[in-house]
């Protein structure tokens, strides 16, 4: 009986080394499998353009947050700031909004400076820059040139600012009926910069930079012409 057994055994596992897989059965296993690469392969992909949209995003508020820093501390230490909208093309070479002249004394030299966002013919991205002057300038000379701060600075979808839509606002832009601007006798501007690094995908949107910067020193009756002579843009 037990011999019996035994040849039974061994029967059936030289069955099953030989019997293999069945076409139906191979199939199968391959389409599970194929469907199973294909998952892992659209999510590794979609992994990898979240993280280079995420450095590109990085990399442009960087860029934003670099230059609003810097006339951040022009305008805290500001004695005038001219309204961007009275800003002309001969002036700034750019259109009102678009450009924000300050007289500050910014570490304690009284200077003019003048930011700009300046977009190529038919581009939608455009360049934030800046430059000084001496007061003086006419006499003494001391005109800078103009410098690239930050780059992929993205065009306004609007020629009118809406409320609560930063899209819309101008990158330089005084709202006298925002009670937190129209409360003080100190100067105010609102600075928004959205950028976008070529890098990311059409459908990232833009990083957004905004700030409400107030003159501490345009409270104590500066000459409002101060800094009106402007070199040539």
């Amino acid at each position: 009986m037990r011999e019996v057994l035994r040849r039974r055994l061994r029967q059936a596992r030289h069955d099953g080394a030989e019997r293999g897989w069945t076409l139906p059965e191979l199939l199968v296993a391959m389409t599970i499998f194929l469907g199973l690469i294909a998952i892992v392969t659209s999510i590794l992909v979609t992994v990898s353009y979240q993280t280079r949209d995420n450095l590109a995003r990085t990399r442009a508020v960087d860029q934003a947050q670099l230059g609003l820093r810097q006339i951040d501390r022009q305008v805290r230490s500001g004695n005038v700031i001219s309204d961007p909208a009275a800003e002309t093309i001969s002036s700034s070479g750019v259109a009102p909004y678009y450009s924000l002249r300050v007289y500050t004394q910014t570490d304690g030299v009284f200077q003019c400076v003048q930011w700009r966002v300046v977009y190529p013919a038919g581009s939608s991205y455009g360049e934030l820059q800046y430059r000084s002057w001496q007061p003086s300038w006419q006499v003494t000379g001391g005109v800078d040139d103009w410098s690239v701060v930050a780059r992929d600075i993205v065009r306004p979808s609007s020629a009118t600012p809406v409320a609560g839509d930063p899209s819309t606002w101008p990158p330089f832009y005084v709202d006298s009926t925002s009670p937190a601007e129209a409360s003080s006798t100190a100067q105010t501007v609102r600075v928004t910069l959205r950028i976008k690094d070529p890098e990311q995908r059409e459908q990232s949107k833009p990083a957004t930079v905004t700030s409400v910067l107030t003159g501490r020193n345009t409270v104590y009756g500066y000459p409002s012409d101060a800094c009106a002579a402007v070199p040539a843009p």
